[in-house]
């Protein structure tokens, strides 16, 4: 008798198999494997650019903590601190406003763009192929050093080092006690930009278009930034960001440490002078306008270029485009009234407020968040150097060779004086004395 064969029995499902039975790469899994990938290859791409280089934070690290930024009753770098402010707070300085006194005059020879610091009791600045120090407090000379190219540009004090760079496209360290050169470096290109330090590192930049970072007491590179043209003015750092600009219209914010590139903010213009970093915001003049860009803003690749095209696309009135959005960064710009007047000064910041002038002798005082204007007050010349802040006062040079000091407040007039010679080059403040340098050559105190 012929058995029936068994029916083949159905295969068990899914959730009642061994381990050893279930397949591991099912349509499922692969899926979701699938959209895992392409969604961390998206972050990546997004955060790659702003990942730290650990090439350079382990093999290039300054060895020593040396900073420009200054101590209360100097003024070790152009600016002031390494934010760039220019302004003395009420509590650091002079008891007494100045009063618009010449306690000293010193003629130096040709006139340079080189404005001078103070550090330990002795001002320094550049001059036509030399380098001086002087006493502070008497204007008599301390020591006096031929260099290998004008000096353009202010020198940075740290420490027992100080920095100038030279039209010959050479950065130095000097001796501050005698001038001498400890180390130097060397670029493509003309430096005319102050240096800042910070942290044991010398920022620099070079008409050569990049931007470097050398180890502040060895000369050794930590990194260097090639820009997009020529760098003529020194950056701002706060925070560990460094803000830099160059003549090609480019404002560039940088990770101060490793030199990677965060923001890139485009202008029609050459910035014209060093930006300000204050209130989460970078300040900066380009093309006779101030800018201002949010600090902390990032620009991840290839953003520029697809708001270009969203732009042109909306240009050409295609149905269902949206207005473009504006640039990554930008938060607001402020522009000097009459086709004739531009803004080419670095602005002072203190309290909350804003202060630059334009080449029609306007010194404005601005809202620092919002850019709004809050008053102004009428000069005898242009602004081609930056105000400076001590405490409730203003001080503003101009291209007529007067000297105002300004209620920080109201913008009135408290006092001028007539220094017969125009006013290009940074000033500084130390111990309730002003220095500035006049287009003849004359370094000024005033008290």
């Amino acid at each position: 008798m012929n058995e029936t064969p068994p029916a083949p029995s159905a295969p068990l499902p899914q959730w009642a198999r061994g381990r050893r039975e279930r397949p591991f790469f099912t349509r499922q899994r692969l899926i979701a494997g699938g959209i895992l990938l392409l969604l961390l290859a998206f972050i990546l791409w997004l955060n790659y650019p702003f990942l730290p280089d650990f090439r350079v934070l382990l093999f290039n690290r300054p060895v020593t903590q040396l900073s420009s930024d200054s101590a209360p009753g100097q003024w070790a770098m152009d600016g002031g601190d390494l934010a760039q402010t220019k302004g003395v707070p009420a509590l650091a300085a002079a008891a007494e406003p100045l009063t618009g006194q010449i306690l000293w005059s010193v003629p130096l020879g040709q006139n340079t763009r080189s404005g001078p610091i103070v550090h330990n009791g002795s001002v320094y600045l550049g001059g036509h192929f030399q380098v001086y120090a002087l006493d502070a407090a008497t204007g008599s000379l301390i020591w006096q050093q031929p260099t290998t190219g004008p000096a353009q540009g202010s020198l940075a004090a740290a420490g027992d080092y100080l920095y100038i760079g030279l039209q010959d496209h050479r950065l130095h360290a000097l001796d501050a006690a005698t001038g001498q050169s400890l180390w130097h470096f060397k670029a493509q290109d003309a430096i005319t930009a102050a240096p800042v330090v910070h942290q044991g590192i010398v920022y620099f930049g070079s008409w050569d278009g990049h931007q470097y970072a050398l180890d502040a007491a060895t000369g050794a590179p930590i990194w260097t930034y090639p820009a997009t043209g020529v760098i003529g003015i020194h950056p701002a750092l706060h925070d560990g960001i460094l803000a830099l600009g160059d003549r090609n219209g480019r404002f560039h914010i940088l990770d101060a440490r490793t030199g990677q590139n965060r923001l890139t903010f485009r202008t029609p213009k050459s910035a014209t002078a060093a930006p300000v970093i204050a209130h989460n915001l970078v300040y900066f003049p380009a093309g006779g306008r101030l800018y201002a860009l949010d600090a902390r803003a990032k620009e991840i690749p290839g953003q520029y270029q697809f708001k270009r095209v969203w732009a042109q696309l909306w240009l050409w009135k295609i149905p269902g485009i949206p207005r473009p959005a504006t640039q990554q960064g930008g938060r607001w710009r402020f522009n000097p009234d009459g086709e004739d007047s531009r803004i080419v000064a670095a602005p002072a910041t203190a309290a909350g407020r804003l202060y630059l002038g334009d080449l029609r002798g306007r010194l404005y005082i601005l809202d620092a968040l919002s850019g709004r204007e809050l008053r102004r007050s009428r000069l005898d010349g242009g602004l081609y150097a930056p105000p400076l802040i001590v405490g409730n006062r203003v001080y503003a040079a101009t291209q007529n060779g007067y000297l105002y000091a300004l209620d920080a407040a109201t913008g009135q007039i408290h006092w001028q004086l007539d220094l017969k010679a125009p006013v290009n080059q940074p000033m500084a403040f130390a111990a309730g004395i002003l220095y500035l340098r006049t287009s003849n050559g004359v370094l000024h105190a005033v008290k």
